[in-house]
């Protein structure tokens, strides 16, 4: 990854809609300005071009810029979530993990024959490679 601001601002950016380059495994479009970060409530869908979509709305509830940004989560699954951006070694390392869970019959339904936690992270592991791919291309 890149320096940790450049990556924290791409994250923002993300979120404001200016970019898209978490697509097409999440899709954000954000409630109104969102210049005033904490508080900022942002509608997310997981899977957006597919049958089985995930929807859900993220409101900031603290940020550090630079350092880390809080959440909590309502709508198909609710709980909350926290990314950390960390500089080692002149490059920064990202995290993003949640403590949530289903909020949807069909989801509570299914999540046990489900590995929701690796789906979780394979589905962020491809939204950091096109994180990667696109400030590479800046």
């Amino acid at each position: 990854m890149r320096c940790l601001w450049v990556v924290y601002k791409a994250v923002l950016d993300e979120y404001a809609g200016v970019t898209h380059w978490f697509m097409p495994y999440i899709e954000y479009k954000p409630r109104g300005d969102i210049s005033v970060f904490e508080g900022a409530i942002i509608d997310a869908t997981i899977n957006p071009k597919t049958r089985m979509k995930i929807k859900f709305s993220t409101k900031v509830t603290k940020s550090v810029e630079g350092k880390s940004i809080e959440e909590e989560y309502a709508g198909d699954f609710v709980g909350t979530g926290k990314w950390t951006f960390e500089l080692i070694d002149g490059k920064t390392k990202l995290q993003q993990r949640q403590n949530t869970r289903t909020n949807k019959l069909l989801f509570s339904i299914v999540a046990p024959f489900v590995k929701v936690e690796k789906g979780h992270s394979d589905t962020m592991q491809k939204g950091f490679k096109a994180l990667n791919d696109y400030l590479n291309k800046k």
